[in-house]
C-alpha cells in the first residue's frame, strides 16, 4: 500500500498548504483553528477521507457480472454481462473472460465495448475560495453474451474466469436486472428454466427447406405461427384472432437481429429490410419481434444492433419516436388443424421467413419463442373469452453446412454450388506469334461462385506446350463468374487451343459436373524478318545494288564543305558531367538542411498537434452517428477531454497523462492564446469534468463540440 498511500499523503499536504496560502486559515490559528471551524474542518475531513481511503478501496482492476432474468421458460435466452473495470490504469486488451465452464449453455458472443473515462476535477468551495482536486482514469471493457440453456430445471451460470497479470479478477458484485432471483458471493448466477404449459391456443414450429447445405448455398427458415380463432359467436369469422389484443404477443426470434447471427451466417436481406416487408398496417394487429416494438425510442441494442435508417422505413422511424408499438405480420390463412381435444377447429397462419447463407461449414441452429396474451374461449366468462398468459417454444431446427466431398474430387474443380454452362472465346483469332490474345472463360448458371477459383491451364499439356499463359482477371456474381486470361502463341500454324475442363459440384444431384470448353482454331503467323542484305550490304554481297542519292535526306555528301569535324569533344564532354554532379551536390545538400530542420522531433509534434486534434475530433464525430442517445454523454464526454489535454501537450511537447483542467488552461494562455479561447477551453474542460456526474444533455453536448471545433480553428501564438 506504501506505494499507493504516499502519492495521496502528499496531495493532501499540498491541499492543506494550499488552504494556508490563501489565507482561508490564519498563520496564527493554523492548525488549530480547524477544530474551530466545523464546516471547514468536516470537508478538510472528507477529503482526507477520500484521498487516503477512497482511491484505494475502489483502485486496482474488478469485475462485476449482470444478467436480465434468473427465471425464463426453456427456449428463451438470458443476455450476460460482464464489466471489467480498472481504476488505476487501461486495462490490457489480452484480457477475456475464460467461458469454457458454462457446459450448461449454448454462447453467442456479441461484440464488447470499451469505455475509458479521463482524469476529472472536483471543486470544493471554502470560505469562498474554490479549491480543486484531480482524480484519476479508470476505463471498463464490456463483455455481453447471450446464454441458451441446453435443459430445463435449476441451472448455475457459473463465475467467469478472468486473468490479469496471472491474478484472477474478483467479482465484487452480481445483478440481476428484473429482481427474479440473487446472485452468489463468488459471482456464479443461479437460474431457473421453466417448461412451457400444455395449451392448444398458440401452435408454433420452425422449419427449413434444406437440413444440409453446402457453403454459400441459399436455404430458407421460416416460423410458422398458428393461433386459434375465436368462435363465431365472439367476432366475425374474417376477423384475426389478433384484432381484440392491446398489445402484441412478443415473438422472440435469434435469427432476425442481423448482428447477433452465428458466425459465418449472412442474410440474403438485411434486417430492416425483411422487418419493413412483414409490418402489419397501422389498422391491423400482429405481433412485436424481439421486444423490439414496445421500446420505443429506447431500444436496447442488445436484441438489436442497428437502427431502422434505411429509405422505405421511415414510418417505422416516425412511429418509434412516438412511442407506438410496432406490429409485424405476415399476410396470414386459414388452416384447420385438431386441437387438444381431438376436434377440428380454425387456426389463423402466419409464416416468418427469412433466406441465408452461410460462408462457414458448421451447424446452424434457428428457433423461436412466443409469450404474451391470447383471447381464448371460455365459457365461465360472461363475454365467452378471456385472456390467457401463453408462452410457447418452437423445437430448433438444425441447417448443417457440409463441405464438398474430397473422396473422387477433379483436379478440375473450381468451387463452384449450383447449375452452370461454360462459354469459351478467344480474341483474336488471327494473329502473329508472341502478340497477345485474350482467352475468356464464363460460368453462367445459378449458384455460389463466392469461393471459385480459376483454372490452373499450365496442368494443360497442349496449353503449356504451345502457348504462354498469364495470371487472369476475375469478376462476377452469384449468377456468372469471367476469368480472363492473357494468352501468347509460341508457335505458328494453325494452332488449336485445346479443350478446357471446369468442374462444379451439383448441389442438388450431389455430385460433380464436369464441363469442357470448346476448341478453339487460331492462326498464328510467323513474324517478319530482314535479312542481312537490307540490314547491311558490300560489293561482295549478291544482289548488292547501291545507287547515289542526289537529294533528300538520304543524300550523299559531295563536296569538301558537305563534311564536318564529328570526332568527340573530350573536354565539353567533361565539362558537362562536372557541372552535373556539382548540381547534384547543391541538391543533395538542399536536402540534407531541410531534414536537419525538419528532425527536431518536439517541432513535428507541436506543428501537428491541430492536425491530430481535429482527426480525434471527425473520429468522435463519426462514433456519435451509431452511438445510442442515452451513452452518448458517458461514452464520449471523456474522449473530447482527452482529445483537449492531448491538443494542449502537443502544443508544448509535454505529457498528457497527468494533465489537469488548471494545467491545460494554463498552458493555453502561456502559449499566448487568446484570452476569449482561453477561458471557452476552461468551461469546456470543466463541463467535461461535471459531465462523468450527470447534468449534461445531449444539445449541450452537441454545443461543446461546435466550442471545440472554435477552439482548434484558433491556435494560439507562441509567446515563449
Amino acid at each position: 500500500m506504501d506505494h499507493y498511500f504516499c502519492p495521496q499523503i502528499k496531495k493532501f499536504t499540498r491541499i492543506i498548504l494550499n488552504l494556508k496560502s490563501k489565507s482561508l486559515i490564519p498563520n496564527s490559528e493554523f492548525p488549530f483553528s480547524l477544530f474551530k471551524k466545523r464546516s471547514m474542518f468536516r470537508t478538510i475531513l472528507l477529503l482526507l477521507f477520500f484521498q487516503l481511503f477512497g482511491s484505494v478501496i475502489f483502485a486496482g482492476i474488478s469485475a462485476s457480472v449482470m444478467v436480465d432474468r434468473a427465471v425464463i421458460y426453456k427456449g428463451e435466452r438470458i443476455f450476460y454481462r460482464i464489466v471489467v473495470t480498472d481504476t488505476a490504469q487501461p486495462l490490457d486488451d489480452s484480457i477475456e473472460p475464460d467461458m469454457s465452464g458454462y457446459v450448461d449453455f449454448d454462447i453467442n458472443v456479441l461484440p464488447k465495448q470499451a469505455v475509458n473515462n479521463s482524469s476529472s476535477s472536483i471543486r470544493v468551495v471554502i470560505n469562498g475560495k474554490e479549491i480543486r482536486n484531480e482524480s484519476s482514469t479508470q476505463s471498463s471493457v464490456i463483455f455481453t453474451y447471450e446464454l441458451l440453456p441446453k435443459r430445463d430445471g435449476k441451472l448455475l451460470i457459473p463465475a467467469p474466469v478472468i486473468l490479469s497479470k496471472g491474478n484472477r479478477v474478483v467479482i465484487d458484485k452480481v445483478i440481476i436486472a428484473d429482481k427474479s432471483g440473487v446472485g452468489n458471493v463468488d459471482g456464479s448466477v443461479p437460474v431457473t428454466v421453466k417448461l412451457p404449459e400444455e395449451q392448444d391456443i398458440v401452435k408454433m414450429r420452425v422449419e427449413a427447406d434444406r437440413n444440409r447445405v453446402y457453403p454459400f448455398q441459399y436455404f430458407n427458415v421460416v416460423l410458422i405461427v398458428q393461433v386459434k380463432s375465436l368462435p363465431s359467436a365472439i367476432m366475425q369469422s374474417d376477423a384475426s384472432p389478433l384484432a381484440v389484443l392491446r398489445d402484441p404477443p412478443n415473438i422472440i426470434l435469434g435469427w432476425a437481429n442481423d448482428n447477433a447471427l452465428q458466425r459465418g451466417l449472412r442474410p440474403a436481406t438485411p434486417m430492416n429490410e425483411w422487418l419493413s416487408s412483414i409490418r402489419a398496417g397501422r389498422s391491423q394487429r400482429g405481433f412485436s419481434i424481439n421486444d423490439y416494438a414496445a421500446r420505443g425510442i429506447g431500444f436496447d441494442d442488445d436484441f438489436f444492433g442497428s437502427s431502422f435508417s434505411s429509405s422505405g422505413f421511415g414510418d417505422i422511424m416516425s412511429d418509434m419516436m412516438r412511442g407506438r408499438v410496432l406490429h409485424f405480420a405476415p399476410p396470414p390463412k386459414k388452416v384447420t388443424l385438431r386441437d387438444n381435444n381431438g376436434v377440428d377447429a380454425i387456426y389463423w397462419e402466419y409464416r416468418f421467413e427469412r433466406k441465408f447463407l452461410s460462408s462457414e461449414i458448421g451447424d446452424y441452429k434457428f428457433g423461436a419463442v412466443l409469450k404474451g396474451n391470447f383471447a381464448a374461449a371460455d365459457s365461465a366468462s360472461r363475454e365467452g373469452a378471456s385472456l390467457r398468459r401463453i408462452y410457447a417454444v418452437a423445437q430448433d431446427v438444425l441447417v448443417n453446412v457440409i463441405d464438398v466431398p474430397v473422396l473422387n474430387r477433379p483436379a478440375s474443380y473450381v468451387g463452384a454450388f449450383g447449375k452452370f454452362n461454360l462459354v469459351t472465346d478467344i480474341q483474336p483469332r488471327k494473329a502473329k506469334r508472341g502478340e497477345p490474345m485474350t482467352l475468356t472463360l464464363k460460368l453462367l448458371g445459378e449458384g455460389s461462385t463466392g469461393n471459385i477459383k480459376p483454372p490452373d491451364l499450365n496442368l494443360n499439356q497442349e496449353v503449356a506446350a504451345n502457348f504462354k499463359t498469364h495470371t487472369p482477371t476475375e469478376e462476377g456474381d452469384d449468377k456468372s463468374c469471367t476469368f480472363t486470361y492473357p494468352i501468347r502463341a509460341t508457335g505458328s500454324g494453325n494452332i488449336i487451343f485445346p479443350s478446357i475442363p471446369v468442374t462444379y459440384f451439383d448441389v442438388q444431384e450431389e455430385r460433380f459436373v464436369t464441363l469442357q470448353s470448346d476448341a478453339i482454331s487460331l492462326d498464328i503467323s510467323d513474324v517478319e524478318q530482314l535479312s542481312g542484305n537490307f540490314i547491311f550490304g558490300n560489293n561482295n554481297s549478291p544482289g548488292a545494288n547501291f545507287v547515289r542519292s542526289e537529294g533528300g535526306l538520304m543524300a550523299n555528301m559531295t563536296g569538301r564543305f558537305d563534311a564536318v569535324d564529328r570526332s568527340v569533344n573530350y573536354f565539353k564532354w567533361a565539362l558537362f558531367i562536372v557541372v552535373l554532379c556539382l548540381l547534384y551536390l547543391f541538391l543533395c545538400a538542399i536536402l540534407f538542411l531541410q531534414r536537419r530542420l525538419n528532425s527536431d522531433p518536439q517541432k513535428r509534434r507541436r506543428s501537428g498537434a491541430i492536425i491530430r486534434a481535429k482527426n480525434r475530433l471527425l473520429d468522435v464525430q463519426k462514433n456519435l452517428k451509431n452511438a445510442k442517445p442515452a451513452d452518448i454523454v458517458m461514452l464520449y464526454s471523456g474522449e473530447l477531454q482527452n482529445l483537449l489535454f492531448g491538443y494542449i501537450a502537443d502544443l508544448g511537447c509535454l505529457s498528457e497523462n497527468a494533465m489537469t483542467t488548471k494545467d491545460a488552461w494554463k498552458k493555453y494562455v502561456e502559449y499566448g492564446g487568446n484570452e476569449k479561447i482561453a477561458d471557452d477551453l476552461r468551461n469546456v474542460l470543466e463541463t467535461l469534468d461535471g459531465a462523468k456526474y450527470g447534468g449534461l444533455d445531449l444539445k449541450s453536448f452537441d454545443d461543446l463540440i461546435t466550442t471545440i471545433e472554435n477552439i482548434l480553428t484558433n491556435p494560439p501564438k507562441f509567446t515563449k
